[in-house]
C-alpha cells in the first residue's frame, strides 16, 4: 500500500510541478498579452497620428493646387493684358514710324525744292548782266604816262 500512496504522491508531486510550470507559463502569456495590448494601443495611436497627418497633407495639397490654379489664372490674365498692351504699343509705334517717314519725305522734298531753286537762281544770276555788273569790279581805264623830260 505504501507503494500505491508513494506512487500517487509522486504523481501528485509531478502534477503539482507541472501545474507550477503551467502557472509560470500562463503568467508569461498574460504578460505577453498585456505587452501586445499596449503595443496594439501604441500602434493604434500611431496610426491615428499618421492618418491625421495624411489628412493634413491632403488638405495642404488641395490648398497648394488651388493656389497654383489661381496663380495660373492670374498669370493667363496678365499675359493677355500684356499682349493687348503690346499690340496697342506696336500700333502706336507703327503710327509714329509712319509719321516720321512722312516728315522725312517732306524734308527730302523740301531739300530738293531748295536745291532746285538755288540752281535756278544761280543760273539766272550767272547769265544776268546786272549781276555780272554788280559782281564784276569796275575797271579803271588804263593811262599810259610818259615821263617828262
Amino acid at each position: 500500500m505504501f507503494n500505491q500512496n508513494a506512487a500517487a504522491d509522486t504523481k501528485i508531486a509531478v502534477l503539482e510541478e507541472r501545474l507550477t510550470s503551467y502557472e509560470i507559463m500562463m503568467k508569461k502569456i498574460d504578460e505577453a498579452i498585456q505587452i501586445m495590448g499596449k503595443t496594439s494601443q501604441s500602434i493604434s495611436k500611431m496610426l491615428a497620428v499618421h492618418e491625421e497627418r495624411l489628412e493634413n497633407n491632403s488638405k495642404n495639397d488641395e490648398l497648394v493646387i488651388d493656389r497654383i490654379k489661381t496663380i495660373e489664372v492670374k498669370n493667363t490674365e496678365e499675359h493677355t493684358r500684356v499682349i493687348e498692351r503690346f499690340v496697342l504699343l506696336e500700333d502706336k509705334i507703327e503710327t509714329r514710324i509712319e509719321n516720321v517717314d512722312k516728315k522725312i519725305d517732306e524734308v527730302t522734298k523740301f531739300r530738293w525744292i531748295i536745291f532746285g531753286a538755288f540752281i535756278l537762281i544761280s543760273f539766272a544770276f550767272s547769265n544776268s548782266a546786272v549781276v555780272v555788273d554788280i559782281l564784276t569790279p569796275p575797271q579803271e581805264s588804263g593811262r599810259v604816262e610818259y615821263p617828262k623830260k
